[in-house]
């Protein structure tokens, strides 16, 4: 099934305990006191910006809290994180309804509350990856888009050129597959993201579970020759492995 999109504008197993975002509160939960941000890409392996998307919404459930380095020495102490074993849990439908109860908040009445939450994500990420209001390039905005989608619980890769973004293990698949109204509020996330980028790049269309569990969001963007409409085996990645 195919979302089509008029735009708005402003590379695991299928396993969620073997997200990256688990790795993170995993982490966590093991280290028995704060930690820094290199002391956990160190210990994850992940990408720095992957891991402050995933602080951030782990924060938004009350998960991770953060605190001040205690120091004496001259200089601004580092932010460190901790588990907060009294937080909620980290399954799919929490993540989720977390992130739309915080995206629709002084949004414009009558914006849907998968745009509201896809703008919430864009501003996070845009605010770890280009901080002070630089312009972000339609480059950046689809990897910044991917790191997006990781954080939520897909597994992502692009096409060569940049124009579609391969989404696989959805944590929602099973639902999805009965009412495509999940479907509908992904496609209307990845929607207002590049909207509120305001890259040049904008969603064209959702295709949904078009081999197994894979989607394919097709993008418009000016800057690369517009992207072949159907897919073949010839084109899916060989490896949809997380891009970090």
């Amino acid at each position: 099934m195919a979302f089509a999109s008029r735009g708005t504008r402003r590379q695991h197993g299928p396993d969620q305990a073997d997200s990256s975002r688990r790795r993170v509160l995993d982490l966590l939960d093991a280290a028995g006191g704060p930690l820094t941000i290199t002391e956990i890409t160190s210990g994850t392996g992940l990408h720095a910006n992957t891991v402050r998307s995933h602080l951030a919404l782990l924060a938004d459930m009350g998960r991770v809290e953060t605190v001040r380095e205690d120091r004496t020495l001259p200089g601004r102490p580092k932010l460190l994180y901790k588990s907060s074993l009294h937080g909620e849990p980290t399954d799919p439908y929490r993540m989720l309804a977390a992130e739309l109860a915080a995206g629709i908040v002084g949004e414009e009445p009558g914006t849907s509350p998968g745009v509201a939450a896809g703008r919430r994500l864009a501003r996070s990420q845009r605010e770890k990856a280009a901080p002070g209001g630089v312009a972000v390039t339609m480059h950046d905005s689809v990897t910044m888009a991917v790191e997006g989608l990781e954080v939520l619980g897909f597994e992502t890769t692009t096409d060569p050129l940049g124009d579609r973004l391969y989404l696989s293990h959805c944590p929602f698949a099973d639902l999805a597959r009965e009412d495509r109204a999940i479907c509908r509020l992904h496609h209307d996330m990845l929607d207002g993201f590049f909207g509120e980028l305001d890259s040049g790049v904008t969603l064209r269309r959702l295709d949904t579970f078009v081999k197994d569990d894979l989607c394919v969001a097709h993008l418009n963007r000016p800057d690369l020759r517009p992207a072949p409409d159907s897919l073949t085996s010839q084109d899916a990645p060989p490896t949809l492995g997380a891009v970090t």
